[in-house]
């Protein structure tokens, strides 16, 4: 747990990361993003919707101001620590993505180029959270993913692939526990995926991913 200052610091800092972010968006043609990163881009409103994790978000041009389309998709239990880290995701996305086509070829975070095992401690985390909260909950774990926008996909005993960003699918594997074996989990990426975010974005949204996924699956029994 973080204490309230410790927490104020992070805020603080995300902040100022964003605002960062924000005074690089004039550098960029709004055009040109759109077509590389298939976020829709309005001339006349100056302003880009993307979809993320099954969102639409209003991104403003050149401000970088970031909104949800659709207040009915505003979930009151996102912090504001977790929504600043999903605007500077969806800008570094608009900022790198390539549209490149996908490998079809899935790995583990660490087997993806140039990554290596600096930042399996990302992928553990998630990995962890997605087993601790559905270890003997498949059925809630496929219905979640599809309140994301996901759909199955063959990998453990229950697997969910997502589009994150418009360009970056995850897939999520889990292997619900038995009287033999405990619950175990995996998360996957495209090959692709260095080409349309950072390591350091790829290797955040694994448990941003699984935060994800959980706050789905509670939202489906309230």
């Amino acid at each position: 747990m973080y204490s309230r200052g410790e927490s104020m610091n992070r805020e603080n800092n995300y902040e100022i990361c964003y605002e960062n972010m924000c005074k690089e968006f004039v550098k960029y043609n709004p055009e040109e993003v759109a077509k590389r990163s298939r976020a829709y881009y309005d001339p006349e409103k100056k302003q880009f919707t993307l979809t993320c994790f099954n969102k639409e978000y209003l991104i403003s041009y050149p401000q970088g101001s970031i909104v949800l389309k659709n207040n009915k998709d505003k979930d009151p239990s996102v912090d504001i620590n977790t929504m600043l880290m999903l605007k500077m995701l969806m800008l570094s996305y608009l900022y790198r993505a390539t549209n490149s086509s996908l490998t079809n070829k899935w790995v583990p975070l660490r087997e993806l180029e140039g990554v290596g095992h600096a930042y399996q401690g990302f992928a553990d985390r998630g990995i962890d959270k997605l087993v601790e909260f559905f270890g003997h909950k498949g059925e809630l774990f496929l219905e979640a993913g599809l309140k994301l926008g996901g759909k199955k996909f063959d990998v453990g005993d229950v697997g969910i692939k997502i589009n994150i960003l418009p360009n970056v699918p995850m897939a999520f594997g889990l292997w619900t526990a038995d009287e033999e074996f405990p619950a175990d989990a995996t998360i996957l990426y495209d090959c692709s995926a260095v080409k349309e975010l950072h390591v350091e974005d790829l290797a955040g949204l694994c448990f941003e991913a699984a935060d994800e996924i959980i706050r789905a699956a509670k939202s489906i029994h309230n």
